[in-house]
C-alpha cells in the first residue's frame, strides 16, 4: 500500500481558497459542510486549534474570512485539518466522509490533497487538475440528461405503494392526478408548481413514517441552537438531501430533484421575471420524469422496511 508523503504549507491559499474554506467553518451549506457553527462555535473552532477570535456579531461568513486572511500557512493548515478530523465528528463515517470530500474539492486547485496516518489527518500532494477544453465547450449536463430521461418509469403513481399516512395518502394522490391532466393540457408553469409542492409533501409524509433515520441524519436541518428543526419545517432542499444520504434518493435523483425545486420557486412572478424564466414542454418533460424517479426508488426504499 502507498504511503501518502506529508507536506506543509509554506505559503499563503489563493483568496478564492480561503473564501471556500470561510465557507466550509460556517457551514451553512449543510449539503456540502457537515456542522453549522453559530457565533459561539466559531469562537470555539479557533480555540481549539490555538487561535484567539472572538466573532464580533458581524456577518459570519466575512469575519471568518477576515480572519483567515490574517493566519500564518501553519495556523492555515491547523484549520483545515482540524475540518477533517475525526475526532470532531465522533468518528462517524458519513460526515467525515463529507468533510473530506469537500475539502478535497476546495484544495483541489491548489495541487493539496487529504491523506490519513492512521487516524490523523494529513496534506499530501495531489495532482494538478486538468481540463479538456472541448469538454468545457459542451453545454453543462446534455448528456447526464438525456442518460437520465432514457430510464423508463411508470406513469401509473399509487401513493398507497409509499405506505404513508393514509389521510395524507389521499390528498397526495388527488395533486397527482391533476397534475397528469394537467400535463396534458400543457400548462408547463402550473405543472412545474404542483410537482415540486407534491413532491415536498411525498417526502415529508415519507420522513414521518422513518423520522429516527431522517432526524440522524448529518444532513438534517438545524436552527441556531444546533437542535435539529422540526421534519414539517423542513424545507425540499433538506429533504431531498437526508432522502439521499440515507439511501432512500439516487444521487441522479437527488440532482435533478434539486433542478425541479429550483424551478419551482418561480412561483414568485417577479422572480420569473427578473430571470425570464418561460418553461416549454420540455422542462416538463425533464420536471415529470424527476418526480417519476424520486416515487420509484422512494417506493423501492419503503419494501425494505
Amino acid at each position: 500500500m502507498t504511503t501518502s508523503r506529508e507536506i506543509h504549507l509554506g505559503s499563503a491559499l489563493d483568496s478564492s481558497t480561503l473564501d471556500s474554506l470561510a465557507d466550509f467553518i460556517c457551514g451553512d451549506d449543510t449539503g456540502r459542510f457537515p456542522t453549522y457553527r453559530s457565533s459561539s462555535y466559531l469562537n470555539r473552532f479557533f480555540s481549539d486549534i490555538n487561535i484567539s477570535a472572538s466573532h464580533d456579531g458581524s456577518t459570519r461568513k466575512w469575519w471568518v474570512l477576515s480572519i483567515l486572511k490574517q493566519l500564518t500557512p501553519g495556523e492555515l493548515e491547523r484549520a483545515i485539518l482540524r475540518l477533517v478530523d475525526p475526532r470532531i465528528y465522533g468518528g462517524k463515517k458519513e460526515p467525515l466522509g463529507m468533510a473530506v470530500r469537500s475539502m478535497s474539492e476546495i484544495l483541489a486547485m491548489d495541487n493539496l490533497g487529504i491523506a490519513f496516518v492512521q487516524n490523523r489527518p494529513i496534506l499530501t500532494d495531489a495532482a494538478p487538475t486538468t481540463f479538456d477544453v472541448e469538454e468545457l465547450k459542451r453545454e453543462p449536463g446534455t448528456a447526464d440528461t438525456e442518460v437520465f430521461l432514457e430510464q423508463q418509469f411508470s406513469d401509473d403513481i399509487n401513493i398507497e405503494d409509499l405506505k404513508v399516512d393514509a389521510v395524507i395518502s389521499r390528498f397526495l394522490q388527488s395533486r397527482i392526478n391533476e397534475v397528469q391532466a394537467i400535463r396534458r393540457d400543457k400548462a408547463p408553469l402550473a405543472t412545474i408548481f404542483l410537482l415540486g409542492s407534491t413532491l415536498e409533501g411525498i417526502l415529508i409524509a415519507v420522513a414521518c413514517n422513518d423520522i429516527k433515520r431522517f432526524m440522524a441524519a448529518s444532513v438534517a436541518p438545524k436552527d441556531k441552537s444546533q437542535n435539529i428543526l422540526k421534519i414539517q419545517d423542513w424545507t425540499l432542499n433538506s429533504l431531498i438531501d437526508v432522502a439521499h444520504q440515507i439511501g432512500m434518493l439516487n444521487l441522479d435523483v437527488k440532482k435533478f430533484s434539486h433542478v425541479l425545486r429550483d424551478f419551482r420557486n418561480y412561483i414568485h412572478p417577479y422572480r420569473q421575471m427578473s430571470e425570464d424564466f418561460n418553461p416549454t414542454q420540455d422542462t416538463v418533460d425533464i420536471c415529470w420524469q424527476v418526480f417519476k424517479a424520486a416515487v420509484s426508488q422512494l417506493k423501492e426504499s419503503s419494501k425494505l422496511q
